[in-house]
């Protein structure tokens, strides 16, 4: 089995709240691997959840979004080694915890560079990890994607838990937007940040 290939195939595990009179947290395992078409709907109704309920970490609305068909959300959901795809994350029952997109420029002078977009993690399953395992597999995956040699993102400024989780990461803060979004007529600053990737020539192989 090929290096990455065999990667996404092992399990993360993320900590799972501790049954009273347990001193450690118990450990759930989860499975990391590109979303498809037959995701779209837990994919939609992860993403209208998080709209909804932290309106001010995303520049999407929930208003404009609630009615919009699973779908169309399928073009999304690309072959990994184009720079085009969606990572989700999976409990042992299937339900999509939380996942993780990565879009890469389409035109000629930008190809070089991708967007990391769309991370979100259920309620139940925040603060536990899982989105940093999420962004390191989005990352691992977009390192073999021949061409390919930064990501960025933006990310609400306020939001320090999720600014520190990028920064873990290795992703670095290169300017700020004051106001650029603005909620409920609150103005929200978008912090923006790069990682630049290794040249990575190994093809990308990964189960379907």
């Amino acid at each position: 089995m090929p290096p990455f290939r065999a990667a996404l195939a092992t399990s993360a595990t993320i900590a799972t709240d501790a049954p009273a009179g347990t001193a450690h947290p118990q450990r759930a395992a989860v499975q990391i691997r590109p979303l498809q078409a037959s995701d779209a709907a837990a994919y939609k109704a992860l993403r209208d959840e998080a709209l909804r309920s932290a309106p001010d970490a995303f520049t999407s609305d929930y208003e404009s979004s609630v009615g919009r068909l699973a779908e169309s959300y399928v073009g999304r959901f690309g072959d990994p080694a184009s720079g085009q795809f969606f990572l989700g994350a999976f409990d042992d029952t299937g339900a999509l915890l939380g996942c993780v997109g990565c879009e890469r420029e389409q035109r000629t002078k930008q190809r070089h560079c991708a967007v990391v977009v769309g991370m979100m993690v259920a309620p139940q399953a925040q603060r536990r990890g899982l989105g940093q395992q999420l962004v390191a597999a989005c990352i691992q995956l977009a390192r073999q994607v021949p061409g390919l040699t930064q990501l960025v993102l933006t990310v609400t400024a306020s939001n320090t838990h999720v600014v520190r989780l990028y920064e873990q990461a290795g992703f670095r803060a290169w300017g700020l937007l004051p106001g650029a979004i603005v909620v409920d007529g609150v103005p929200y600053d978008k912090l923006h940040m790069l990682l630049l990737l290794p040249s990575a020539p190994t093809p990308v192989a990964i189960a379907t």
